[in-house]
């Protein structure tokens, strides 16, 4: 057998490269945990603590008022799950937290990689995950102690469970993932629209037992008085339709605060959140047969969740990770076979993606939040829709 000298000597370079760039994202990665170490004792691993103290010593964090939040906006799951992280220091909870999310990150990727139809290899693995530990979302994530890494986690757990025919712990994962922050709920869409029944219903099942056990009552409080603290911080910022809403009618109205007309603020808002849910649909009852671009949806779905989120900020653009990866694939796999129209489709689609990984990788160029999220999104569509339309080989 004849063996190819240049595809070997390719071969060498990718896997040295790979490895350079794995000990760079190593060695920063310690860095910045280094950098961070000082945090457990700041915003916000500091008023998580705080609620978890609160809620294992018999209060209410949702209506005792207490911290600079002056009550709780997350979900009964979410303090109930890490309140034993109160009986430990907490510097010793904060290292167990950062960990964790290091972790969460890593099965994130793996999970991702072994998912597909055609498996990456582990070079490209490693590359995306040396990319991903150096970004800025990831980063953000550890100095604001955020689980957008354990969100990640289950997401790409609840897909790669439902691509292996296991719909039980499919919907365990997704349902976890929305207990603890709500708005990954929005990607059972995923579930629904491609009609996968058994996996939506473990979903809602899991759900409906996670509110049970952890006291529907503060459920109602945190509707009551968590959501109101929610809408109160996301201001004019984060990455969601509606913060983008809020700026924009403050703009046109001259208002500052959270004095924006309410019907107006919520109008526009649910305007933007159909037009951008109606091409999800579209596109997932049009192209659900697709196992090859089944990543590409479920990435899709995702992007939409913080979309529709009414609180989600810099760090949860790592959950961009799975349109991005099989976008960009998807992309590359149909550049040759494509005519004029859908070439040009493909390229359009994965420079908006390309965006997202620019700007989340190079400090010096603005992140525009919301925009990114966006271009992100339609991206994702753009490339989706450019391949159902090409003939399956």
């Amino acid at each position: 057998m004849k063996i190819d000298a240049s595809a070997l000597r390719r071969s060498s370079i990718a896997k040295v490269g790979a490895a350079l760039l794995a000990l760079i994202a190593a060695l920063l990665l310690a860095q910045r945990l280094r950098a961070v170490s000082h945090r457990y004792d700041h915003f916000d691993f500091l008023v998580f603590y705080g609620w978890w103290t609160d809620y294992s010593g018999g209060g209410n964090p949702w209506t005792d008022q207490r911290g600079p939040m002056l009550g709780c906006n997350y979900t009964p799951a979410f303090i109930e799950i890490f309140s034993p992280l109160a009986h430990v220091q907490q510097k010793t909870a904060f290292w167990l937290w950062q960990g964790a999310q290091v972790l969460c990150m890593a099965a994130a990727m793996l999970l991702l990689a072994l998912g597909g139809d055609s498996p990456l290899k582990i070079v490209p693995t490693i590359v995306v995950l040396s990319l991903v530990l150096i970004s800025r979302p990831f980063s953000a994530a550890l100095s604001w102690s955020q689980i957008a890494p354990m969100l990640l986690a289950l997401l790409c757990g609840a897909w790669y469970c439902a691509r292996r025919n296991r719909p039980a712990i499919a919907g365990l994962w997704l349902a976890l993932a929305a207990l603890l922050k709500v708005f990954p709920a929005g990607v059972a869409g995923y579930f629904l629209f491609a009609r996968n029944w058994r996996a939506l219903a473990w979903t809602v099942a899991f759900f409906a037992v996670g509110v049970m056990a952890t006291n529907p009552a503060h459920w109602i409080e945190l509707v009551t008085n968590g959501l109101p603290i929610s809408y109160r911080i996301t201001g004019h910022g984060g990455l969601t339709v509606l913060a983008f809403v809020r700026q924009c009618v403050a703009h046109f109205s001259g208002t500052r605060g959270a004095g924006e007309p309410f019907f107006a603020v919520w109008g526009f808002t649910a305007l933007f959140d159909f037009a951008l849910l109606a091409i999800a649909i579209a596109l997932t009852t049009t192209g659900r047969a697709r196992s090859d671009l089944d990543g590409l949806l479920f990435g899709l779905w995702v992007a939409l969740a913080i979309l529709l989120s009414p609180l989600a900020w810099s760090q949860d653009i790592l959950l961009l990770l799975p349109a991005c990866v099989f976008g960009i694939l998807a992309a590359w796999d149909g550049y040759e076979v494509a005519e004029p129209s859908g070439t040009a489709a493909l390229l359009a689609g994965a420079a908006m993606l390309s965006v997202c990984v620019v700007t989340s990788l190079i400090k010096a160029v603005p992140h525009p939040g919301f925009l990114i999220v966006l271009i992100t999104y339609l991206g994702a569509a753009l490339i989706f829709r450019a391949r159902t339309r090409q003939q399956l080989p």
